[in-house]
């Protein structure tokens, strides 16, 4: 039970210890630590793009799957990482080398799957990338260019989120249990303020006289693609609740939540890819 009504115990300890010289750092670290966020964004962006190039307007139903798995480190996991860097900060003891060590565990896990390809991959499968990369970076430089600005400011979001959330999470979290589903919101709603922003971009900026119906279409084809990228992520993440810890509440958000937007999602984007490769193939003609 909690000792202090309407707080969770050691939340409300732990920001309690925090002052202003523990705020400033926290902030520069954020800072640092907003990189390999960034970059993570960039790769799984940068892949994605490799994919559609080599592709070349293919229907391709591993290429796809592939597909929402990179939506899914693009837009939400980012904020799953902000998630878990605040749990870590605010449940351990506030001091500096918690602090820092706390940053540190999160930006190695982030960089797992780039240490297991230098120990896994040789180097010609190495080479390989980076000349497909290469060679995509040449034909594409100015959108590169674009998109870098995009991946950057993410990664500062993820930062703004992060020290919103130590700031306000006391008063948000009023039982230690609820502290679960505030995590989760602090990973869904950030990302989905980031898929409805781009969605508007794409809709509104004009690309290489591209005709307004086309924008629209494509800006909600992707807003369809990430929204349906965000619910397999939250379907597969409540299955596995359920299996590793027997929690029943991770199986009614499943069958009340999760898999009726899953599926709804899945065939909305069908129907509008379809739809985008109909009006293309009739421009041709």
């Amino acid at each position: 039970e909690n000792e202090f009504d309407g707080h969770c115990d050691f939340v409300y300890l732990n920001t309690n210890k925090m002052d202003g010289g523990t705020l400033m750092m926290i902030i520069f670290l954020g800072f640092l630590w907003a990189l390999p966020i960034s970059q993570d964004i960039e790769e799984a962006a940068t892949e994605e793009r490799v994919m559609d190039h080599h592709l070349d307007g293919s229907l391709n139903i591993p290429a796809e799957i592939v597909r929402l798995v990179l939506r899914i480190r693009r837009c939400y996991v980012p904020f799953a990482a902000t998630s878990a860097t605040l749990v870590l900060l605010i449940t351990d003891d506030i001091s500096a080398k918690n602090i820092i060590l706390n940053f540190l565990a999160v930006t190695f896990i982030s960089e797992a799957d780039n240490v297991l390809a230098v120990l896994l991959l040789g180097a010609p499968q190495r080479e390989l990338m980076e000349n497909a990369v290469a060679v995509f970076d040449s034909e594409n430089s100015n959108k590169s260019k674009a998109a870098f600005f995009w991946f950057r400011l993410q990664g500062l979001f993820c930062v703004l989120v992060l020290i919103v959330g130590l700031l306000q999470i006391d008063k948000w979290v009023k039982n230690c249990n609820a502290l679960t589903y505030f995590l989760t919101y602090m990973a869904f709603f950030p990302s989905m303020i980031v898929i409805v922003g781009q969605g508007f971009y794409m809709a509104c900026v004009k690309r290489d006289e591209e005709p307004k119906c086309t924008r629209i279409l494509s800006a909600l084809l992707e807003f369809c693609r990430n929204i349906s990228a965000i619910f397999i992520e939250m379907t597969v993440g409540s299955v596995l609740f359920y299996f590793l810890n027997g929690d029943l509440v991770a199986l009614e958000a499943l069958k009340d939540l999760f898999v009726m937007p899953t599926i709804a999602f899945l065939l909305i984007t069908i129907g509008l890819e379809l739809c985008k490769r109909m009006r293309c193939a009739r421009n041709r003609e």
